[in-house]
């Protein structure tokens, strides 16, 4: 192997090492801080929805336009249910009306005043869902309670995206940096080598 392989061979062990120090953190940063955004934005607009459900409970119409913007906004399937769990208001549609969701942990914790946020599986849908439930509060009394689920699934594909984008833009890194890698360790090789040949003209 010429000296300038084995400074670039060198060079790029020492690249890689760093390139790899440097994005494993960043890709598990990056996949904390999608999963923490998301649970905060569902906590956030499922408390919105509560909030504006209190005074429209009475009215089908106006509760169904609410849920179904905040599950577009979102993304995900936003309902309301009266104090007794039955469903009011669902952004799939209201061909469930008034179904009993009681029975769901997330749901009952809310009807007891109490909000509750993380996975569980769905038998329903044949997959992992993140789920967030918060009371629906009317002069200080629980009277229902939002629940906003989204497919984990989706969450995941979210964070792959963007560690690919983290891993593309190291690759990147690691080309240009070969690359000068390689002019810098053949201005280097030139003088060693023809201090090399001197040398062994000296001992000849």
């Amino acid at each position: 192997m010429s000296l300038r392989l084995r400074l670039l061979a060198a060079f790029a062990y020492v690249l890689v090492l760093a390139l790899i120090a440097l994005e494993i953190p960043l890709a598990l940063s990056l996949s904390s801080r999608v999963d923490s955004e998301v649970k905060v934005q569902a906590a956030s607009q499922a408390q919105v929805v509560a909030a504006a459900a209190a005074a429209r409970r009475g009215d089908p119409e106006q509760l169904q336009r609410l849920v179904t913007k905040a599950g577009r906004d979102l993304g995900a399937r936003v309902i309301v249910v009266g104090q007794r769990g039955r469903l009011l208001a669902d952004s799939a549609g209201p061909g469930l009306r008034q179904e009993p969701y009681a029975d769901r942990p997330e749901v009952a914790a809310a009807l007891a005043g109490r909000s509750e946020q993380g996975r569980r599986q769905s038998d329903t849908l044949g997959g992992e869902l993140l789920y967030t439930a918060v009371p629906v509060f009317d002069q200080g009394r629980t009277v229902g309670a939002v629940r906003v689920t989204q497919s984990v699934t989706a969450v995941d594909d979210r964070v792959r995206r963007n560690v690919l984008v983290v891993v593309a833009v190291g690759l990147a890194a690691l080309a240009l940096g070969l690359a000068l890698a390689w002019v810098l360790a053949g201005s280097l090789a030139r003088p060693l080598k023809a201090l090399a040949q001197t040398a062994r003209r000296v001992e000849d």
